[in-house]
């Protein structure tokens, strides 16, 4: 298994630490291999060197009935690259998990010969593993049909004997701090629920390029008291954080299928967010949360002010997002995953 250090930031590194501790498909043994780490660009090159060092000299059937890569966009994508092509000249067969938030922007916007070098890389994977149907729709686009499948996100926090405190009124918003995560839309979203619900209390956790702004637009509005950018949290904060909330905000304009989300269902959060990406595959409106469209504040900010209203309907939602939750848990997620390896042998 090729793919980020388990200690690295985000939901990669979140899912990677869940695949070397806990998922187990049945028959099958993962040795990872570490491709990127939390580093500068020097750290960075020596890492993905190494790890190519260590494939160039192991990588082959003798040793390895599969190679499990897991890739994003952008930087990760090229990284990707030189791996991939190893494991096809060698005879190893691939499946690629791909992670990341927009897979349109990343093809569709895409020059001509970018578009047929990613076709020409995800043509070499027996498999490319997809978050949501959304992007199972846009990979048969680039790659066969038949070899394109989707596998929703586990949750790694799955506490079954946890409920949140439904009258804390607590908002938790958790991701890294950029644009496509709905970052510009906070500050009105905040102060919108703030003036209706004025006992109620935000905490943006994440770090990114917009962390600075969204500071001085809290305290530009004046409502620092009351919403607290805590900064990047870690495993350990980011339980105690989602155990504070009362509900769970992520406005996205793209998603694959987010780990933060699935980690506040498995503590009985209610989930405001928006209808892109996996999200519709996690939430139904009124059962577990509000599903909004992207870019609407006013609307987001409507939804988290009718839950909040009622505790009963919180608790109620909580449920309902527990339940889905242990269907993500790490048992179900193995065997879905043995059953990918499984068709995979059986084709080579």
């Amino acid at each position: 298994m090729l793919g980020t250090s388990p200690a690295s930031k985000g939901g990669v590194g979140t899912v990677v630490k869940g695949y070397v501790e806990s998922v187990r498909p049945e028959g099958y043994v993962f040795e990872h291999i570490v491709t990127h780490a939390d580093l500068g660009t020097a750290g960075k090159i020596a890492v993905a060197g190494k790890a190519y060092c260590k494939c160039l000299n192991s990588l082959n059937k003798d040793n390895y009935d599969l190679l499990h890569i897991h890739s994003a966009f952008g930087a990760s994508f090229n990284r990707s690259i030189p791996f991939i092509k190893l494991a096809s000249r060698k005879g190893v067969p691939i499946v690629n998990l791909i992670h990341a938030d927009d897979w349109k922007e990343f093809y569709f916007s895409a020059s001509q010969s970018k578009k047929k070098a990613i076709a020409s890389v995800y043509g070499l994977c027996n498999r490319i593993v997809v978050l949501s149907d959304e992007w199972r729709d846009c990979l048969t686009s680039v790659v066969p049909a038949e070899r394109v499948v989707v596998l929703e996100n586990f949750t790694p926090v799955y506490e079954e004997s946890f409920w949140p405190d439904w009258n804390a009124k607590t908002i938790v918003f958790m991701s890294r701090l950029e644009r496509i995560k709905g970052c510009d839309l906070l500050p009105d979203i905040c102060e919108s629920v703030l003036e209706r619900v004025p006992d109620s209390h935000f905490l943006i956790c994440g770090d990114g390029s917009m962390k600075d702004e969204l500071a001085r637009e809290v305290r530009r509005r004046g409502i620092e008291r009351q919403v607290e950018l805590v900064g990047w949290v870690d495993n350990f904060k980011k339980i105690q954080m989602l155990k504070r909330a009362s509900l769970f905000l992520l406005p996205s304009y793209g998603e694959g299928m987010p780990m933060c989300v699935l980690e506040a269902m498995g503590l009985g959060l209610p989930i405001v967010a928006t209808e892109v990406g996996g999200l519709p595959q996690l939430v139904t409106n009124k059962q577990n949360g509000f599903l909004c469209i992207p870019g609407d504040a006013a609307g987001i900010a409507n939804s988290i002010v009718d839950v909040l209203s009622a505790p009963e309907r919180l608790a109620a939602m909580g449920a309902v997002s527990k339940e889905r939750a242990y269907r993500h848990s790490f048992g179900p997620y193995s065997e879905k995953l043995k059953g990918i390896y499984d068709d995979v042998l059986g084709e080579v």
